[in-house]
């Protein structure tokens, strides 16, 4: 879509608001702002304001689907620069403050999109004194995506320079622009309120004349989003609860507090020529130099609200739960909060609930095909509805407890009766008829989320998770209310569906041990494909399973015998067979001796079901790709595949249908093998509804707080529920002030803040966005040549073996050099544009032909194709590493090996077992962990980092060899930072634990609390909940919001990062420096081989 841009003009006066409000309180949800001497330019809903510096009607700038950002003034106001998505990437723009259309000054492609957490690439910062550049943070570090530093963007366009500064988070320019405020770590976008851990900010100073830093503030919590107005520099800091708006002199001395807000935080305070203005409770406030407190200034936006306005949209991209009518002629969703009803083939699509202030959920088809069941959250807790399945009467509220989030209900075979779970670790059963509630188990390990009935009612089984931390199936029988184990805590267990003839439990189990896999890089290995389907008989004397077969002769019956099923089970009149009307027998004892399994290849299983005559469960990895739907038939013993591609099924009550999902494609076949959901894929092109987004965020935002108090690993949620009832109360005030999708990410990220934890994260849901369209790199940096062309300054090696972090201009048969120049690309003339990256623009992972010469002329210059790349941060990670160890070669003269672990996920990992192996042989080990981002718990890592010789061994003509081959025998130090984060932390923290040696640096992250995921927002949105909390061995908590402290402190101070030095790694070496020499490692020699035996020496 191409944008539109508003000229400036005067507001009708009658013009409609943007949201509903108090005739008094004006608009409210108004982001970003900043001021000149007459006016407050400020974000609302994604577009770009002007208003009056006493506020007043505000004046639409500009117009686009994305979302503008961060306006700033001028110097002398007549321009406002910003970062915009108009071309398909973020980039920096200017717009005259009177109107007009915006410029377009960055083509450098930004990193992507990145979750509310990591903000934005190209954020405005300020502008130089002459006017002439703008001050950009751009995401251009080289070990984090979300890291960035200070560049200066000339405005009559051309390349960008970095300031010296390595890295940063906001800051602001002196009045004279030899200075910059900053706080040297940034967490700017985070929402973890009354922090303090070790990525807290504090403010410095950086003199751009002297290259010399000066820490200007020291607080334990934050102190950030400095804006330097005349002689003062203001800041927002939590020395209270509450973020609010300080001041103090450049030359330093003790802050004094400009605001006292209790309620809602101070935000992005940005500064003019003689004030600042920020962002408080919605609103935007304005503090004069000088004068004391600051004043609300009152906008009115008369905006149409775009956002706002009802919709009609296709909501099966929001399909959350599905099942399937008992004879397989309808499937029943539940979708973006709607229950809906889809004709196998003929028919037409209904929406059962029409509830768009409620959401419905977990949606359940009775086996009587009468009704569907499902979870809503019309009383305002999740309760259990029944309702006609056709849509026809009004929905009947089962339960009227409800205070906790529950897990799906499961139907018993006659239709009487429901089972759930819930987040009180609750496993219960509720009768229809009369909402009455049995308690069947608790749990005090894990969650209770598998059950299923027997086929005559009376029984459940479920997998619970026992001392070992196995999970074991359990079973309870509804007449005397007794619940059994039925399996050991020896392995772990999971998945329990009855044969539906009431013959067998069948159930999954990883008890296998055939499948030790060896390691392609060390004597090393694990064991994989554990899994096997197994089953027992429920009865002591129950049709035994895979007995020894003999062909015998059989005499022509007289007449046909019914009722014989595989291996002689009794039989049954469907594919699942009837036994409704028979009470099953159960014998607990000696469940677990008879037990076998079917034969079925040990593997990777999950998702059992059954039907009378055998299996069905998916296989593979959900974790690396779609599964393989398999059937296993019990008379023949063969296993078929049914389908390919599923990553869930359901399947009928009479066992003869299968309802997949493929994708994003659902389909509904034979429930047997070889079938293609392709030719009965579902047609979901009508599952369409108007959504009113203003009603639809309100759940929404209710619905994130009570998920956030339901899935938080804190019942008491760090304050008690009386606080957090409040927490939900002050917000709801901003509510009915969205008009944007992302105004609501904002105020659940502001909800996620006051759950005062880490890894409480905001991920977005259904909001305009922007096709992206990313621009190509070179792997290689620019300068901008006289003649007009740009020649080629460095070129960034690569390994042409790997996509990732290939160097177009270095691969084997290109042959450019740095030095050489850049002609043209794809035709056009490098000299037509003042910016080499707009040459590229759009053309990310595309083969472009380019012209280069090793002089600054198309004449007699070569052409070459090359296949650009979509970032270029791999080449840049790899070129920092190369210089960190270069340069611990060079202080340490090659005795001292370097290492760096970027995470604790599949980059780290990879990183930890490629590079360990090639410096095991150094005599020290520097382990960095700076900027590692974490993801996994690295108990594996630090496994690797501890080991040491056991024992040698010695070959012939050989030097001895150690156990295990890859170890390490020397010293080591470890190197940590604010920005060493979760795994990040934990990997220091045992570290220190197995005393493998000093950490240098400064405080970790602190943020040692975990997510495991948790119900996704009806638009597929997500506040994502900590789950569990890091303890020590001591029952103490720990690390979280604390952080781990090194050994030695250093900061990395940014004018010896800039110089090419790096205080810590100077730190590590020397300290390693000097314990080898007073600890010098001893040569491993073999002695001579022994020569007598038997013989007195």
């Amino acid at each position: 879509m191409r944008p539109a841009f508003l000229a400036l003009m005067l507001a009708l006066a009658g013009a409609p608001a943007g949201a509903p409000r108090a005739a008094d309180e004006g608009t409210r949800l108004l982001r970003f702002p900043d001021v000149s001497r007459t006016h407050i330019t400020f974000v609302y809903a994604g577009d770009i304001y002007l208003v009056g510096r006493e506020g007043g009607t505000a004046q639409r700038l500009t117009a686009h689907e994305g979302l503008e950002l961060y306006p700033k003034f001028s110097p002398d106001g007549r321009w406002i620069a910003f970062s915009a998505e108009y071309s398909g990437t973020r980039q920096v723009h200017v717009i005259p403050a009177a109107g007009g259309t915006p410029r377009q000054l960055t083509y450098y492609s930004d990193v992507g999109p990145m979750p509310v957490r990591g903000g934005t690439d190209y954020r405005v910062l300020d502008w130089t004194p002459d006017g002439k550049q703008v001050l950009v943070r751009a995401n251009r570090v080289p070990f984090d995506e979300r890291g960035g530093r200070p560049y200066l963007v000339p405005v009559e366009g051309g390349l960008e320079t970095p300031l010296v500064i390595p890295e940063s988070g906001a800051g602001s320019l002196s009045p004279d622009g030899t200075e910059f405020a900053y706080t040297p770590i940034d967490r700017d976008f985070r929402s973890w309120k009354r922090y303090r851990g070790g990525r807290a900010q504090d403010v410095w100073v950086y003199d751009l004349a002297r290259n010399a830093s000066r820490q200007l503030t020291d607080f334990a919590g934050s102190d950030h989003q400095p804006a330097w107005v005349g002689d003062t520099i203001y800041f927002a800091s939590d020395r209270t609860p509450t973020l609010n708006l300080y001041a103090v002199s450049p030359r330093g001395g003790a802050a004094r507090a400009v605001t006292d807000f209790s309620d809602f935080d101070v935000l992005w305070p940005s500064g003019g020529p003689d004030a600042v203005v920020f962002e408080q409770g919605g609103w935007i406030w304005r503090h004069d130099a000088g004068a004391s407190g600051a004043v609300k200034v009152p906008v009115r936006v008369p905006a149409e609200a775009a956002y706002t306005l009802p919709v009609w949209k296709n909501v099966a991209a929001q399909i959350e739960s599905f099942s399937l009518a008992p004879g397989g002629e309808r499937a029943v969703f539940g979708a973006r909060g709607e229950i809906w009803s889809v004709p196998a083939k003929d028919g037409s699509i209904r929406n059962l609930s029409h509830t768009p202030a409620a959401r419905e959920i977990s949606v359940a088809w009775s086996p009587d095909a009468r009704h569907v069941a499902y979870l809503s959250d019309e009383s305002g807790e999740y309760e259990l509805y029944v309702r006609a399945a056709d849509g026809s009467g009004t929905p009947r509220r089962i339960t009227t407890d409800g205070d906790v989030w529950r897990f799906g209900p499961v139907w018993s075979p006659d239709s009487k009766k429901l089972a759930y779970a819930d987040k009180k670790v609750r496993l219960r059963w509720v009768e229809v008829a009369s909402g009455r509630n049995h308690e069947v188990d608790s749990s005090i390990h894990d969650d209770i989320t598998e059950y299923a009935w027997s086929p005559d009612s009376q029984w459940l089984a479920y997998t619970k998770t026992n001392a070992s931390r196995l999970q074991s199936i359990w079973i309870h029988g509804l007449g005397d209310g007794r619940s059994h184990q039925l399996t050991s805590d020896e392995a772990n267990d999971f998945s329990p569906a009855f044969d539906p003839q009431g013959r067998y439990l069948y159930f999954l189990s990883n008890r296998d041990y055939g499948g030790l896999t060896f390691s392609a890089y060390e004597q090393n290995y694990l064991y994989t494909n554990a899994t096997r389907v197994y089953a027992a008989t429920l009865a002591s004397d129950g049709p035994a399973l895979n007995r020894p077969r003999s062909d015998e002769a059989v005499a022509p019956a007289s007449g046909k015998e019914e009722g014989k099923g595989a291996n002689g089970g009794d039989g049954a009149r469907d594919g699942r067979g009837d036994i409704a009307a028979k009470s099953l027998r159960v014998d607990p004892a000696g469940f677990a001796a008879r037990v076998l399994a079917l034969d079925l290849p040990a593997g990777n299983y999950q998702f059992l079901a059954a039907n009378a005559g055998g299996v069905f469960v998916a296989a593979g990895n959900p974790q690396q790709g779609p599964l393989v739907l398999k059937y296993h038939d019990l008379e023949s013993r063969k296993t078929e595949d049914v389908a390919e591609g599923v990553t869930g099924y359901v399947l009928s009550q009479d066992g003869q249908k299968l309802l997949l999902r493929t994708g994003d494609d659902y389909a509904i076949v034979d429930a047997k093998p070889e079938q293609d959901p392709a030719k009965s894929k579902l047609a979901l092109g009508q599952m369409e509804m108007r959504i009113d987004p203003r009603v639809e965020w309100q759940q929404q935002y209710v619905d994130a707080w009570r998920i956030l108090r339901d899935w938080f690993y804190d019942p008491g949620m760090h304050g008690g529920i009386a606080r957090w009832n409040a927490v939900r109360e002050r917000y709801q005030a901003l509510v009915p002030h969205v008009a944007h999708r992302a105004d609501l990410d904002y105020l659940l990220h502001e909800i996620a803040g006051e759950a005062n934890a880490g890894h409480v994260y905001v991920q977005q849901g259904d909001a305009p966005a922007v096709a992206r369209k990313p621009g190509g790199f070179l792997g290689a940096e620019f300068s901008a040549d006289a003649s007009g062309y740009f020649r080629i300054e460095r070129i960034f090696p690569g390994r042409s073996w790997d996509e990732a972090t290939r160097s177009p201009l270095a691969e084997p048969g290109v042959a450019v050099r740095a030095g050489e120049y850049l002609i043209s690309v794809d035709g056009v003339d490098a000299r037509s544009v003042r910016n080499p990256w707009a040459l590229t623009e759009n053309k990310a992972e595309r083969v472009v032909e380019i012209r280069v010469n090793t002089r600054p002329d198309a004449e007699g210059a070569r052409t070459l194709r090359v296949k650009t790349l979509g970032s270029e941060r791999g080449l840049r990670y790899l070129d920092w590493v190369a210089s960190r160890r270069a340069l611990v070669d060079q202080l340490s003269g090659g005795r001292i090996g370097y290492l760096h672990l970027p995470n604790t996920a599949v980059e780290g990992n990879r990183e930890l077992n490629r590079d360990f192996p090639a410096l095991a042989h150094k005599e020290a080990l520097i382990i960095d962990d700076r900027y590692n981002g974490g993801g996994f718990i690295p108990d594996r890592m630090i496994e690797i980092l501890a080991r040491t010789p056991l024992n040698y061994w010695k070959r012939r003509g050989l030097e001895p060899q150690a156990t295990p081959g890859i170890s390490h025998r020397g010293p080591k130090a470890m190197l940590i930072n604010g920005y060493s984060s979760s795994g990040g932390d934990a990997l220091p923290y045992y570290f220190r634990k197995l005393k493998l040696g000093p950490i240098i640096g400064t405080r970790t992250w602190g943020g040692l609390i975990g997510i495991s995921g948790n119900p996704p927002l009806a638009d597929n949105g997500l506040l994502l909940a900590a789950t569990f909390r890091f303890m020590d061995t001591d029952n103490r908590w720990a690390v979280e919001n604390e952080g781990v402290a090194p050994d030695i402190e250093v900061l990395d101070l940014p004018e010896r990062i800039a110089a090419g030095g790096d205080p810590s790694i100077e730190e590590a070496v020397k300290v390693l420096l000097a314990e080898l020499a007073r600890n010098p490692l001893p040569p491993v020699v073999a002695p001579p081989a022994p020569t007598r035996f038997g013989l007195d020496d």
